[in-house]
């Protein structure tokens, strides 16, 4: 292969693997949270949250994952994604002194990768313009 393809496809792998493993972890997790019966309904009257707000943190999951996928939005997405797993690192600190906290980790890790990556988008929503000196 020519150094040009190698790049071109390792750039590509690079910006959506991230994104495609936050898909594959906020998805069934996300649709998880609309079912009386599952642990999330336990876990979220646990810490005294009311139904209706682990529906919402449901629907910003699945929000985040269709601007994951929509690729032009994904900035958008990695940062609802973002405020998500803070607002559970809080949760887990508050009520249950830490424990689980490391569960969120591997998902803010990654959500902060593809902002980083895609960190253009949120400049073009702004209005900004960039600096040649910015440009990559």
């Amino acid at each position: 292969m020519q150094k040009e393809t190698v790049k071109t496809v390792a750039k590509f792998v690079g910006t959506w693997l991230p994104a495609i493993l936050l898909v594959l972890i906020f998805a069934p997790q996300g649709w998880a949270k609309f079912d009386d019966a599952s642990g999330w309904a336990k876990a979220f009257r646990h810490w005294g949250y009311p139904d209706w707000f682990r529906m919402l943190i449901g629907v910003v999951e699945l929000s985040g994952v269709a601007m994951l996928l929509l690729g032009r939005t994904a900035a958008l997405g990695a940062l609802l994604l973002i405020c998500v797993m803070l607002g559970a690192m809080a949760t887990h600190v508050a009520f249950d002194g830490g424990r689980h906290m490391t569960s969120e980790i591997v998902p803010l890790t990654l959500s902060t990768i593809v902002l980083i990556i895609r960190r253009g988008q949120l400049i073009g929503w702004s209005g900004a313009q960039r600096r040649p000196a910015e440009m990559p």
